[in-house]
C-alpha cells in the first residue's frame, strides 16, 4: 500500500513550486495567526496556478469560525480542510463544503473516545494523529506518541495521517510501526520555520516511495 505523503506549512511561491515538482500527494498552508508558518489566504489564493492537480491542497485551520473557512477553501480553491481545536458545535453544513474533505485533528492528550468524530458533521475523512504541545498545535518537531496513534487507528477505524517530528531518518520506522494511512512532515524538512529545505524534502519523500 503507497502512503499518503502531505508536505504542509508552505510559506512561499518558491518553496511551493519547487515541493510540487517533488511530486508530494498533497501540500499544507497554515491559515493560523500565532504559527510561525502563518499565511494569508490572499497570499495563497495567488499561488494556486502553480499546484499541478494531481496535488491536494489542503487549508489547515485552529479554532476556525465557519465563516472564515468558506471564505478560504473558496478563495484558495480548497480540497481538503484540516480542522484543530473546533467547537462541539461546529458542522460543515454548509452548501461549499459539500465535496471537501474534512481532517480532524483531536486532542492527543485526551484519549481516542469515538465521541469525538462527532466533533465534525459529517465525520471527518481522516485524523490526524499529532504530537501535543499546549503552546503551538502542530510544527514542533517533537515526535508524537506512536502508541496513542495507533490506539486511535484501532479504536475509530478511520484512515490515520500520522504527524510529529517526521524527518527522513525516522519516517520509514515510524510507518513501519504505526502502519499509517499518510504521514505530514513540516518542520522536520525545513531550514528554519516556514522555510524548506528542498534535500530534505526530496530525502523525506524518497524515504517512503524509494
Amino acid at each position: 500500500m503507497s502512503v499518503f505523503i502531505k508536505i504542509c506549512g508552505i510559506c512561499s511561491r518558491s518553496d511551493l513550486e519547487q515541493i510540487c515538482a517533488l511530486g508530494p500527494d498533497a501540500i499544507g498552508f497554515v491559515f493560523w495567526p500565532e504559527s510561525p508558518r502563518y499565511v494569508r489566504p490572499e497570499q495563497v489564493a495567488r499561488w494556486i496556478d502553480s499546484i499541478p492537480d494531481s496535488v491536494k491542497k489542503v487549508g489547515v485551520f485552529v479554532e476556525p469560525t465557519a465563516d472564515f473557512v468558506e471564505e478560504t477553501a473558496r478563495m484558495c480553491q480548497l480540497d481538503i480542510i484540516q480542522v484543530h481545536l473546533i467547537s462541539n458545535d461546529w458542522k460543515m453544513d454548509r452548501p461549499l463544503f459539500q465535496g471537501l474533505e474534512a481532517w480532524l485533528s483531536p486532542h492527543m492528550e485526551k484519549g481516542v473516545s469515538p465521541d469525538i468524530l462527532a466533533a465534525v458533521q459529517p465525520e471527518p475523512a481522516v485524523l490526524l494523529a499529532d504530537s501535543f504541545d499546549a503552546d503551538c498545535i502542530g510544527g514542533t518537531g517533537r515526535l508524537g506518541n506512536w502508541e496513542r496513534a495507533i490506539a486511535m487507528k484501532q479504536a475509530l477505524g478511520k484512515p490515520m495521517m500520522l504527524a510529529g517530528g517526521l524527518n527522513a531518518d525516522n519516517v520509514g520506522g515510524a510507518i513501519a510501526a504505526v502502519q499509517p494511512w499518510g504521514v505530514d512532515v513540516s518542520s522536520g524538512v525545513e531550514t528554519v520555520p516556514g522555510i524548506k529545505d528542498l534535500r530534505k524534502v526530496e530525502k523525506f519523500i524518497s524515504a517512503i516511495r524509494g
